[in-house]
């Protein structure tokens, strides 16, 4: 019996450990994977650490590497964050414990990974490619910036663009402030072509916390 009440207990001690540790969530805001912990280098990283059973003003968190720069962690309601500033190199990790602030037990370990985000492009509502046929065009409002391959997702937004095309052997040029498709632009992308190529140069983009960047050139065959 004794032997049995033992067991009982070292498995609840146990479940409680694991559930404790289940409960605690990290996550990187601008990452477009929320489960996935990515974090990376040349670019803002916002980790966020929350649990279903612990305050967030018990919980200290540390980074165990070289490879992981983090700042001090600042507490809202339930959670708590910090920016991270990963420097990896193959031989390094990029490990972070949450623990128990009181007792000092670590609670979870967090191995994160890096990505080198690419640079931003634009590009026309949801279209991809470099054609797009006149109905698919015309259904689109706005120009996005997107990170191809990427699981980078912070909000940038585009500031400006020229639209430029020819049309029956007259050259077109459109200046708009921010991102949506104006009357104007709306009107020559429905009298467009066959053939014709729009192109969306000029344009601008910024961030919440960055100048107004250069992105490249798009341009789109009306088919």
């Amino acid at each position: 019996m004794k032997n049995l009440l033992l067991l009982i207990t070292f498995l609840t001690t146990c479940c409680a450990a694991n559930a404790q540790t289940d409960s605690i969530y990290v996550w990187n805001k601008w990452c477009a994977k929320a489960d996935s912990p990515v974090l990376f280098a040349t670019a803002n990283n916002m980790v966020y650490v929350t649990s279903k059973t612990i305050k967030a003003t018990d919980l200290a968190v540390k980074s165990l590497d070289w490879g992981l720069m983090i700042s001090q962690p600042e507490i809202k309601n339930d959670t708590m964050s910090f920016m991270a500033m990963p420097y990896p190199k193959k031989s390094k990790r990029m490990r972070l414990t949450v623990t128990n602030k009181h007792s000092g037990k670590i609670i979870r370990t967090v191995n994160f990974t890096c990505e080198e985000p690419p640079q931003p492009i634009a590009r026309l509502g949801t279209l991809k490619g470099t054609d797009a046929s006149k109905k698919d065009i015309i259904a689109q409002n706005t120009l996005r910036i997107v990170f191809l391959n990427s699981l980078y997702s912070y909000p940038y937004y585009i500031k400006q663009y020229t639209l430029k095309t020819r049309i029956a052997g007259k050259d077109i040029v459109i200046p708009v402030k921010g991102n949506k498709i104006t009357k104007e632009v709306m009107n020559l992308l429905e009298i467009a072509p066959t053939g014709v190529s729009l192109d969306f140069t000029d344009i601008k983009a910024s961030c919440p916390d960055c100048s107004p960047r250069d992105l490249p050139n798009m341009r789109i065959w009306v088919r």
